[in-house]
C-alpha cells in the first residue's frame, strides 16, 4: 500500500503483551518498550538497516515488489531527516504478529488511536493440521512460543486450565483443545477492544481467498490508504482470488500440501483426520466452534456439514 513499509515479523510485541497480561512485567516498562522499539524499528526501515535478505522468508526481499527502493537505502544517509519524513508523510510501520490479538490491551495503552489491527481469522477445521504440526515441533530448541512445563510436558502459555487434558491428549486432541479455547477468547478480545475504541478489522481468510476484491476494498477503507498500482502482481503471485484454498501457496512445515481437489473433498479429508484421531467430546467441541465460526464469517465452507 502507498506509504506503508514492507512487513516485518518481530516477536517482541507478542512477548511484551503476553508478559504484561501474565503479570510478569510492569505496565509502564512494557509501554515504554513497545513505543521505543516500534520507533526504533521504523527508523531502521527508512535507512535500510535490518533488511531481511533471506530469500525464502515471507518477510524477505524476494517478496517485496519495489526491491530497488530498499536496496538503495543501504547506500544512503541516516539522521533526523528520515524521522521528519516518517512523520510528515505519515509512513506506516507494518508488523506481522502471531496471537497478539489474544492480549491487545498493551497495544491500546502503548499506541492508542495510532494503531490499526487487521485480524485474519480462518475456519477452525482448516487449522487442525496446522496446529498439530506446530505442536509436533513444540519441544524443538528453535520454537520460541512462551511456555511452561507441567509434569515434564511443555505447555503453551495460553493453556492455563484443563492442563491434564492437554498432557493426556494426542497431538490432534491437543490441537482441538487449543482451537476451541482460542476462538471464543479471540471473539471476546475483539469485541471488547472495539467497544473501548481500538481500531480492528477482523476479516476471514476465506473472504480474502474467494472474494478478494471485496476484502481489499475493506482494507483500503479501514486503513484510509490506497493499494499500490502493483497490487495485481502480488495477487497473481499469491494466486488470488482462487476457486479452492489449496490452489494457493503455503508452508510444508505446517502441513501444507498443494491440491487440485474440490473444496468439499478437502473439507471431508480434514474432517476424517478429526474423526479418526479425536474423542467424541473433542469432536463435539470442535463442531460447536465451527458452527459459531460459520455464523460469524460465512463463506462457501459454511455449506459443508460436520457430521459425527
Amino acid at each position: 500500500m502507498h506509504e506503508v513499509e514492507k512487513i516485518k515479523s518481530e516477536s517482541i510485541y507478542e512477548y511484551m503483551s503476553w508478559l504484561n497480561q501474565l503479570g510478569k512485567i510492569d505496565e509502564d516498562a512494557a509501554v515504554w518498550m513497545m513505543r521505543t522499539y516500534a520507533d526504533s524499528s521504523q527508523y531502521h526501515n527508512r535507512i535500510g538497516r535490518e533488511i531481511n535478505l533471506r530469500w525464502s522468508d515471507d518477510t524477505g526481499l524476494k517478496q517485496v515488489i519495489n526491491k530497488w527502493d530498499y536496496i538503495k537505502r543501504l547506500f544512503g544517509k541516516e539522521g533526523n531527516d528520515f524521522v521528519n519524513e516518517i512523520n510528515s508523510k505519515n509512513i506506516a510501520f507494518s508488523v506481522m504478529s502471531h496471537m497478539l490479538m489474544l492480549c491487545p490491551e498493551l497495544l491500546d495503552k502503548s499506541y492508542g488511536s495510532r494503531v490499526k489491527i487487521i485480524e485474519t481469522v480462518r475456519n477452525p477445521l482448516y487449522m487442525i493440521s496446522h496446529f498439530a504440526n506446530y505442536l509436533d515441533r513444540f519441544e524443538a530448541s528453535r520454537e520460541f512460543t512462551m511456555a511452561y512445563y507441567y509434569q515434564g510436558v511443555k505447555i503453551p502459555w495460553f493453556i492455563n486450565e484443563s492442563v491434564d487434558e492437554f498432557v493426556e491428549g494426542n497431538k490432534f486432541e491437543r490441537a482441538v483443545q487449543c482451537i476451541v479455547k482460542l476462538y471464543p477468547l479471540l471473539e471476546t478480545k475483539i469485541e471488547n477492544s472495539k467497544k473501548k475504541g481500538l481500531q480492528i478489522l477482523d476479516i476471514s481468510f476465506e473472504e480474502i481467498v474467494f472474494d478478494t476484491k471485496l476484502a481489499l476494498e475493506k482494507i483500503e477503507f479501514f486503513l484510509g490508504r490506497k493499494h499500490s498500482e502493483k497490487i495485481q502482481i502480488i495477487l497473481k503471485k499469491q494466486k488470488l482470488p482462487r476457486n479452492t484454498i489449496a490452489q494457493g501457496n503455503g508452508h510444508k512445515a505446517y502441513g501444507w500440501q498443494k491440491s487440485n481437489k474440490s473444496e468439499l473433498d478437502t473439507y471431508q479429508e480434514l474432517l476424517k483426520i478429526v474423526t479418526d484421531n479425536c474423542s467424541i467430546s473433542s469432536q463435539e467441541s470442535l463442531q460447536s466452534t465451527i458452527k459459531w465460526y460459520n455464523n460469524k464469517y460465512p463463506s462457501k465452507l459454511s455449506n459443508f456439514s460436520f457430521n459425527l
